[in-house]
């Protein structure tokens, strides 16, 4: 009886040592594929997605000045900037291509501000992008002497302030009129599509509509072209020569 007893127990120990095995060995099997994605798209970042969100939209006009609306200037400069980007071979989606919120495409909060803001998160996180870029327009009316681009990161993610650095440099070395625009470093800031998005990312001040000579650039076609190969030329400077950042890292408190 004792030798059947101990005959049982060895098998039950095989199977279950065997069940054990086997998840081990699927999850190994799924580090590994994760781990090869990650090195192919640091070889190949073409192989990624980027997301480009143009903000505001349909019934938010964002700010606005003698007849020049942001939410027109964003989506126009995003337009350029995917184009750019897939010729050059990356694969891009946009939180929007038309004249339109994106509210209605979120039920999670009674603010209409917020569900069109978790839209916008939800398709960058869907997507699980390289990065996004989100473009807007500036304004400042108590100083209307302001001018130039600012890029805005959040400190979830370390690459998106090497990411910031790179799409401002580019920025800053936009020349207008035989004028170089006024410099601007890239500044941290504390905005809901930075702290929720799972992927490094920016926001992109592109212009100050509150400025004249800024606000009549922002109705050139010319000047939104240069803005959108500045902010392609910066994306591109990140992923092919800053240490080739992939996979974010999340910076120390935000795990």
């Amino acid at each position: 009886m004792r030798r059947l007893t101990v005959i049982v127990l060895n098998k039950t120990r095989l199977f279950l040592a065997a069940i054990v095995a086997f998840f081990l060995l699927e999850i190994l099997v799924l580090f590994l594929r994760a781990t090869l994605l990650i090195v192919y798209m640091c070889i190949i970042p073409q192989k990624g997605i980027i997301v480009i969100d143009p903000g505001h939209g349909g019934i938010d006009g964002g700010t606005t000045k003698d007849g020049v609306i942001e939410k027109d200037i964003n989506l126009d400069i995003a337009k350029k900037l995917k184009v750019i980007l897939q010729q050059k071979g990356y694969q891009v989606v946009m939180t929007r291509e038309e004249n339109i919120s994106l509210n209605s495409l979120d039920n999670s909060n009674k603010s209409r501000h917020r569900r069109d803001l978790n839209a916008r998160v939800n398709i960058i996180n869907k997507h699980n992008p390289l990065l996004f870029v989100s473009v807007h327009v500036n304004s400042n009316y108590t100083n209307t002497r302001a001018t130039g681009a600012i890029v805005f990161y959040g400190e979830k993610y370390c690459e998106s302030k090497v990411l910031a650095y790179c799409i401002q440099r580019a920025l800053n070395s936009i020349v207008v009129n035989g004028v170089k625009r006024v410099t601007h470093d890239p500044q941290p800031g504390n905005y809901f599509i930075l702290n929720n998005s799972n992927v490094p990312g920016v926001i992109i001040e592109t212009a100050f509509i509150s400025n004249v000579e800024d606000r009549s650039l922002l109705t050139k076609d010319e000047f939104r072209k240069q803005l959108a190969v500045g902010i392609a030329t910066g994306i591109e400077k990140y992923l092919n020569d800053a240490n080739k950042v992939v996979a974010p890292q999340l910076n120390e408190g935000q795990i």
